[in-house]
């Protein structure tokens, strides 16, 4: 597990293949629509707020107490991902990444 600078643990990140699948399919939406630079950038930010803090990332939707994972869901444009947070170990859990219509 990696640790931040003040002596804290980040949160692992992990996804299936299908959610890197997505991701790349996203990505190549992106581009062709001209948006790929914000997305790149979307993920670069979702990918740092999730290792820091997810537990205050976006909005808490349900809990799946046997596992012990809170559901959340954020939107940083224009991406909105759902993600699941451990509630004892620093793991997050991606569950679904779509991109918003172009506005």
């Amino acid at each position: 597990m990696s640790q931040s600078t003040n002596g804290g643990h980040l949160y692992q990140i992990h996804g299936s293949g299908n959610i890197a699948q997505a991701i790349r399919k996203i990505h190549r939406q992106a581009l062709r629509e001209g948006r790929g630079r914000e997305v790149a950038e979307a993920l670069h930010v979702l990918q740092r707020r999730l290792q820091m803090n997810p537990g205050n990332l976006g909005e808490a939707i349900y809990r799946l107490a046997a596992l012990r994972l809170q559901v959340r869901t954020v939107v940083i444009g224009p991406l909105v991902v759902n993600f699941g947070v451990h509630e004892v170990r620093p793991l997050v859990f991606i569950k679904g990444v779509r991109l918003l219509s172009k506005s």
